[in-house]
């Protein structure tokens, strides 16, 4: 696994950098950050990279940071989000803006991600409010402070709600409905189960 690269910008192959490291050039798709990082050709980079193996091909993507890495990593366990399209994210949104649409339900900003609609926003909104807590960015605001609801998994889910538009009674009827069906273990769970219910309302 090659995790890291330091070497120099030898050139740019259709958005990828080629990056000399011992006389060896890695083809490296890198972030727009990453890139902008790196500079131009004969600038010395360094890159957190991750190699991404599949059946007929290998490839390499860098980052600015290893956190940005973490998140390329995390994003690609939402269904639907391959290595182009987190690439893409991250392009698009820095890691700090990244984080802080997850923590806050903004599906608008997730979705002006190229390759991103709408319910591939939702998801991640949903699945990855979870896994974004450790990547502590200043000035996220308490979706459930915010948005005036109460505390616990309940709360939570009624908060992913609230933020993917949908009204405080439609959320409050929902979420009631899955913790009544025994939805109650933790709000991802009670989240799918009140999105089933709302979608079959629809």
């Amino acid at each position: 696994m090659i995790s890291q690269l330091r070497g120099r910008v030898v050139g740019i192959d259709r958005g990828a950098l080629i990056i000399d490291v011992g006389g060896v050039g890695f083809r490296v798709s890198a972030t727009a950050g990453a890139r902008a990082a790196a500079g131009s050709t004969g600038s010395e980079a360094r890159l957190f990279t991750e190699m991404v193996v599949k059946e007929d091909c290998i490839d390499l993507y860098g980052f600015e940071t290893a956190d940005e890495r973490e998140l390329f990593g995390i994003l690609r366990e939402v269904k639907g989000v391959g290595p182009k399209t987190a690439l893409s994210i991250l392009s698009a949104l820095s890691a700090e803006r990244l984080v802080m649409a997850v923590s806050t339900g903004d599906v608008h900003t997730l979705a002006s991600a190229p390759g991103v609609g709408k319910r591939t926003a939702e998801r991640l909104a949903m699945e990855l409010r979870d896994k974004v807590g450790r990547f502590a960015v200043e000035g996220i605001p308490d979706p459930i402070r915010a948005a005036g609801v109460g505390g616990g998994a309940s709360g939570d889910a009624t908060a992913a709600l609230l933020a993917l538009g949908y009204s405080t009674g439609e959320a409050d009827r929902a979420v009631a409905a899955a913790v009544a069906a025994g939805y109650t273990d933790n709000a991802s769970a009670i989240i799918r189960a009140a999105l089933a219910r709302l979608s079959r309302a629809e």
